[in-house]
């Protein structure tokens, strides 16, 4: 059974890089205690500490695992190489350390979530956005909303339903004040997420 201490001995990745991944695993382990505390810790930590494996991989490097792994990129996945690196590590999650399908579900969808996203993908797509050490404005800006949004909502999952859809607002107008190309996963997610707010508030 793989360990912690077997995936950080693996990692190739900067110190800023590492206080991130170890950040996100403490951050998902809260996360999942909060919203889903059936989900095991340990496999929450693990799928955390692999979610950017391959982040720091050059690009050569990115292409020659999708070869290897037989992982077909979109257009848009080739225009914005910063996509590629869910992929390959959910594979090597797979392959080389026998993560859970779970697990492995989650670090590949961690980057742009999707609509209906399971619990174990929710708590690291989130981790990944708000974990405490992140000091980009809106991470920072985001990480404040759910906090806010756990003190006054006396549902839980309507604070959660909510961090969503204002983790895709932020993340969609980014894009578009940049000119970047808009995952349309990101694009389907929000939407789910607007109508499960309707269904679970009435409004």
């Amino acid at each position: 059974m793989t360990d912690a201490n077997a995936i950080l001995s693996a990692m190739t990745v900067s110190d800023k890089r590492l206080r991130h991944t170890l950040g996100v695993a403490e951050c998902a382990k809260k996360l999942a205690a909060t919203h889903f505390p059936a989900l095991d810790r340990n496999e929450v930590e693990l799928a955390a500490l692999m979610h950017d494996f391959t982040k720091e991989y050059t690009f050569e490097q990115q292409l020659e695992l999708c070869r290897y792994y037989g992982i077909i990129l979109s257009e848009e996945e080739r225009e914005e190489p910063k996509l590629i690196h869910s992929k390959t590590a959910a594979a090597i999650a797979d392959e080389r350390f026998g993560l859970s399908k779970e697990a492995c579900s989650a670090i590949y969808w961690h980057t742009t979530g999707r609509a209906a996203m399971t619990p174990f993908e929710t708590v690291i797509y989130l981790a990944d956005y708000i974990e405490e050490f992140r000091e980009h404005p809106d991470c920072v800006r985001l990480r404040n909303y759910y906090e806010k949004r756990i003190q006054k909502e006396k549902d839980k999952s309507v604070a959660l339903i909510k961090t969503l859809i204002k983790s895709f607002d932020i993340t969609i107008k980014m894009l578009i004040d940049d000119g970047k190309i808009i995952n349309g996963a990101a694009v389907t997610a929000r939407n789910y997420y607007i109508k499960a707010l309707w269904e679970k508030t009435g409004k």
